[in-house]
């Protein structure tokens, strides 16, 4: 029987389900075909900033991911230390896997370059990290903490190979990983602020509101300090006096703050059309990778999109 024939004699609902399912598939082809091409466009036509002269908006930056200081990052699998991490746990069924958990770090590191750093908030991020680790166990958390690193595959067709290799795996429950280490060269485009005049004002206020509301609730302080003439009441004059030495130690504190505290913050722009990308891979690498893509996207759209139109003109010519 030719698959003319086999098509014919589909009934009613396989016909119209696998229709229906090679013109979503056609659907999505051609959209994350000029998805990918608009991306590789973007990074292509970017100028890259330096973090010291950046101007406030969209802008791309390189440089190095560090963390900040304070507490650390662990990656939740492997306990290994990085700036950023994404992991998932999925369980292997009669058929499929399941995915049982899953999570993306949303904690701040930072970007630095030869100029300056730069806070990251990732949340939002489309993520290329540095390498993933995919490995099998028998228990729900993974007993093998170590498991090898695999460095980030480059192209569709290596990817394809991962894929099936980790399906191929051994054991109830498959862990992936992925991580961005202190240290790897970063590539990011996003929204670029630094703290203004404004910030700086309203950060100041907001000091010496605090000030003088801790002064109003030690009394006996704010009279020892502010009580000029001693006569156990703050009048208005005496007020003045104690909002001038609150503005006057809140300036200094706010300075003692900027001294230690970073002034550039990249995050999600508000646009969805001014996408968020960080990613290990050099631009070069990162804009070949997702040319592959779209190319991959446009070969599923006319394959499947003729599978359509055939499916459909076969269907009419009875």
């Amino acid at each position: 029987m030719s698959l003319s024939e086999q098509f014919l004699h589909l009934s009613q609902v396989e016909f119209w389900a696998l229709l229906l399912f090679c013109g979503i598939a056609a659907l999505a082809g051609f959209y994350f075909a000029f998805r990918w091409l608009g991306r590789a466009r973007l990074i292509e036509d970017a100028p890259t900033a330096k973090i010291r002269s950046a101007h406030q908006g969209y802008v791309e930056l390189v440089g190095n991911a560090r963390l900040m200081d304070g507490e650390a990052i662990f990656a939740p699998l492997t306990g290994i230390d990085c700036c950023w991490y994404r992991y998932k746990i999925d369980k292997r069924g009669d058929k499929n896997w399941r995915t049982l958990e899953s999570d993306t770090s949303d904690a701040l590191f930072l970007l630095e370059d030869e100029t300056g750093h730069c806070l990251v908030d990732p949340e939002g991020a489309e993520v290329t990290p540095s390498d993933r680790s995919v490995w099998y166990g028998s228990a729900r958390y993974p007993l093998d903490r170590t498991p090898a690193r695999h460095r980030l595959q480059r192209t569709p067709l290596l990817s394809l190979l991962g894929v099936l290799n980790r399906e191929i795996g051994y054991g109830h429950y498959r862990y992936t990983e992925e991580r961005i280490y202190p240290g790897d060269r970063l590539y990011a485009i996003g929204l670029f602020k630094s703290l203004d005049e404004l910030d700086h004002r309203q950060s100041q206020t907001e000091l010496i509101r605090g000030l003088l509301q801790d002064w109003k609730r030690d009394r006996a302080q704010l009279l020892a300090r502010f009580d000029l003439n001693r006569d156990g009441e703050i009048d208005a004059r005496e007020w003045e006096t104690a909002r001038k030495a609150a503005q006057t130690q809140a300036r200094m504190a706010q300075k003692e703050q900027q001294r230690h505290s970073l002034q550039h913050r990249l995050s999600a722009p508000d646009s969805r059309h001014q996408p968020f990308l960080l990613s290990t891979l050099a631009e070069f690498d990162l804009v070949r990778r997702y040319r592959l893509k779209a190319f991959v996207a446009i070969a599923l759209f006319f394959i499947t999109g003729s599978a359509a139109v055939w499916m459909l003109g076969l269907r009419l010519s009875q």
